[in-house]
């Protein structure tokens, strides 16, 4: 054992050294729930697919759950603030009550826009869409007014878990949520009164209830870990450090889900919008998926990265893991199998594989970009930094902007602008996060 200093006047006892065993064991929970967390829409739509009206529900919910998304995307920085606030038992309580208390704020913001004259105004002058389409989402979206409040209180409780060191039942809850989801959505949703899409919130809602009362019960027979305190621990002592500390980060979490509009409001402006828009859709859901395991690291770099060795291993470990990922790609890129998965598994048509596939050659490297984006996140977020990761956000928008208006006056094909626009996005991020991060560690 031995002693460093996280901050000034607080020695931490340092366990042994770090090992890619430890790194694995932890990460690995978290990346097979981000993948499964993506497969709850696709059981939401085979449900609502087998409903009558099939391609008016599957409109609205899909229009209720982007609307829905953005409106609650603060909540999701609870995580990570938690992971670099809890520093035992003593402050359990006190982080309980300011995660119940943002889900509150969140949830009565979201409450007056679904109840309101703003949801249909934003569903169809800013969305899109028609009357009768409005008509099925404004309820699905009143539903969802109660997700803040349990994915605020689900997301400390989740915190606190990867604080102790202890990530498995994460991804049991997230399991244990898929299938009470696909059972509810088969069994229960044709037969609620609501309506297809407002039936599928219920489910989802009474799913994510279900995961969250497990992840509780889990902290109840957990151990509490050696405490290894961050920099960023003196932040979540009062109200407003807790407030001035997370604030950036909600801001990133909310551009972050402007993404796909952003780059879809670009690619209705090209030559042939409809078939850019289908393109995209394909390319960004591949990626995405590839992608969006990795975007839990944030919380492994805050929790492991304890001394600058620690750092450097977790920061060797995520080249060599996602290094070989891209190698993969690299072998289905150039060689027929892109074109088999393509055709065969995805069935797409000769057009459409054509338009895809060099976007998807462009964005090889994403997950390993979305990888580094959240390794000096979660860097940054530990050493009390958060006000840099919500300049991340603003420079992730900042670039599908300029990329986009300089595409659209090049006049580029509306894939290919898709493709780049994703990657720029994140590139601009992991940049300007990385810079950063590396200058304030040379003063430091």
């Amino acid at each position: 054992m031995h002693v460093t200093a996280t901050s000034p006047g607080r020695p931490v006892r340092e366990g042994p050294r770090l090992t890619y065993r430890e790194i694995l064991v932890l990460f690995l929970p978290l990346a097979a729930t981000s993948t499964m967390m993506s497969a709850s829409i696709p059981i939401i739509n085979a449900g609502l697919a087998r409903l009558t009206e099939p391609k008016l529900n599957l409109a609205a919910f899909g229009l209720a759950f982007t609307l829905g998304i953005f409106l609650e995307s603060p909540v999701f920085a609870i995580q990570q603030a938690v992971v670099a606030w809890y520093g035992g038992r003593g402050r359990f309580r006190h982080l309980l009550w300011f995660s119940l208390g943002v889900g509150a704020v969140v949830t009565i913001y979201e409450a007056l826009v679904a109840f309101s004259p703003a949801a249909p105004y934003i569903l169809q002058r800013l969305m899109g869409a028609d009357a009768v389409l409005t008509a099925r989402a404004v309820p699905a979206l009143r539903v969802a007014v109660v997700f803040p409040l349990l994915i605020a209180v689900r997301s400390m409780l989740q915190a606190v878990l990867i604080s102790r060191r202890i990530t498995a039942p994460i991804g049991w809850g997230t399991l244990m949520r898929l299938a009470v989801l696909a059972v509810s959505v088969a069994l229960w949703a044709p037969r609620l009164p609501l309506g297809g899409p407002a039936a599928a919130m219920i489910c989802l809602l009474g799913a994510v209830m279900v995961e969250m009362i497990y992840v509780a019960v889990s902290i109840l027979r957990s151990p509490e870990g050696e405490e290894h305190p961050s920099p960023a621990l003196e932040a979540g002592r009062t109200l407003w450090g807790r407030v001035r500390f997370i604030l950036p980060l909600m801001g990133m979490m909310a551009l972050g889900t402007l993404t796909n509009p952003l780059i879809n409001t670009f690619l209705t402006r090209t030559r042939d919008p409809q078939t850019a828009l289908a393109a995209y859709a394909v390319i960004a859901s591949l990626v995405w998926f590839l992608a969006s395991p990795f975007l839990r690291y944030s919380s492994i770099a805050i929790t492991l990265g304890t001394t600058d060795e620690n750092r450097r291993l977790l920061g060797t470990f995520l080249w060599k893991t996602v290094g070989l990922l891209t190698v993969v790609l690299v072998f289905v890129h150039f060689t027929p199998t892109w074109k088999v998965f393509l055709t065969h598994a995805m069935g797409l048509s000769p057009e459409l594989t054509a338009k895809v596939r060099g976007p998807l050659m462009i964005l090889t490297l994403q997950p390993l970009v979305a990888a580094l984006v959240a390794y000096n996140q979660g860097l940054l977020t530990r050493s009390d930094r958060t006000w840099v990761v919500g300049f991340g956000g603003i420079a992730r928008v900042a670039g599908i902007l300029a990329g986009g208006t300089v595409g659209l006056m090049l006049g580029l094909d509306g894939a290919l602008l898709g493709g780049i626009l994703l990657g720029l996005a994140f590139l601009s991020e992991m940049i300007l996060l990385a810079l950063v991060r590396r200058r304030a560690e040379r003063t430091a």
